[in-house]
């Protein structure tokens, strides 16, 4: 392998990769990044054996070749060269990085033990357009699970009954969001619902070339295997087996007490209940009243806070107990300057919406505590 390739295009790419890589693998060989000089570029692979990721990157190549070297090792070194042509070569298993001022040898392994990652689609199931990775990345990632114990709650499902459907949930919140007129996801497979891994959503998000207009996925079922295309950057998922809790039974049907409040106000006092919520099981108890929002936290250590902010009310008064990170993610999510609150009471999940976008939904189950 002998090429060079600009230092800003290497790190960004770099970069990326990392975060496939396994954290705590087991084989060495996964801890590395693949470096494949092939048909004019630099194509960088990483797999944690979960998800993976393929990246061609412009180069200039005189001879071909591939090599794994170390993924930390390679980002931090390319990290801190100065910008413009880095040149690489390979001597056996040792990968050569130099610059006008910089020479380095970097350890590497043979990429013959280096798992197969696809670098391209065979037949598209369906195709996200690019705008969709903003929404979902911003609106129902942050809602789903990461407890790998309960696989199902790590994915976006996304059901085509009637219309299209997305939803997240770790099991105390969910996030709903109504895509049906956006006309962003175009199918071509005659599944009525399937499961986007939201952490390979959230890379996506990261990830997509600036000049990419859509995301192909080929879904390999006999293989366990998702597949998203984006201009020939390749990422690969498994395919998440089970079925998808019945999100419509937690949906109220009716709205009971409503509230609008200001989202920033909101939003900050819920940071300030935060510091003496964070002391007492993150829970900050909400009441919705004549006089506006009261929000309440207490630490048995430290002390605790009073805060009260204006709001419109309609129905009765009432109070509920919530996770203040809960409240904060979905006050970070919201575009519009208000925030619509609806409960049927004490022990009952609570809609939060922009009152402006009927489209989103975030439903909070409350923390029950005692008096």
């Amino acid at each position: 392998m002998k090429l060079s390739v600009l230092q800003e295009d290497l790190s960004h790419a770099s970069s990326l990769a990392l975060r496939f890589v396994s954290a705590r693998a087991q084989l060495p060989i996964l801890g590395n990044i693949l470096l494949k000089a092939a048909n004019g570029k630099l194509i960088l692979e990483a797999t944690n054996l979960e998800s993976g990721i393929h990246i061609p990157i412009g180069a200039k190549v005189e001879e071909e070749g591939e090599l794994t070297v170390p993924a930390k090792i390679l980002v931090e070194l390319v990290q801190n060269l100065p910008a413009g042509r880095v040149e690489i070569s390979q001597d056996k298993d040792v990968l050569q990085v130099s610059t006008n001022n910089l020479s380095a040898s970097i350890s590497g392994i043979p990429a013959n033990g280096f798992p197969k990652i696809p670098n391209k689609i065979d037949s598209p199931s369906f195709t996200l357009k690019k705008e969709i990775f903003n929404i979902l990345s911003k609106q129902l990632t942050f809602a789903s699970g990461v407890d790998e114990s309960r696989p199902i709650l790590t994915g976006i499902f996304v059901d085509m009954e009637k219309g299209v459907i997305a939803v997240a949930t770790d099991g105390f919140r969910m996030s709903v969001k109504d895509l049906t007129k956006s006309e962003l996801i175009q199918r071509t497979l005659d599944k009525k619902n399937f499961l986007l891994p939201a952490r390979t959503i959230e890379e996506l998000g990261r990830s997509l070339p600036k000049d990419s207009k859509e995301v192909k996925v080929e879904v390999k079922e006999s293989e366990g295997q998702l597949i998203f295309d984006a201009d020939s950057l390749v990422l690969t998922a498994r395919v998440i087996e089970g079925n998808f809790p019945d999100y419509k039974k937690v949906i109220p049907l009716s709205d009971g007490t409503v509230v609008n409040a200001s989202k920033d106000e909101l939003a900050r006092a819920v940071k300030s209940a935060g510091v003496f919520a964070r002391e007492s099981a993150g829970i900050v108890k909400v009441a919705l009243t004549k006089n506006g929002i009261i929000l309440t936290s207490e630490s048995a250590q430290f002390g605790k806070e009073k805060i009260t902010i204006e709001a419109s009310i309609k129905g009765d008064e009432t109070q509920s107990a919530f996770n203040y990170k809960y409240l904060s993610d979905f006050l970070g999510s919201v575009v519009g300057e208000s925030v619509e609150i609806k409960t049927q009471g004490p022990a009952s999940p609570a809609v939060f919406q922009d009152p402006k976008d009927p489209t989103y939904k975030h439903i909070i189950m409350p923390v029950r505590i005692s008096n």
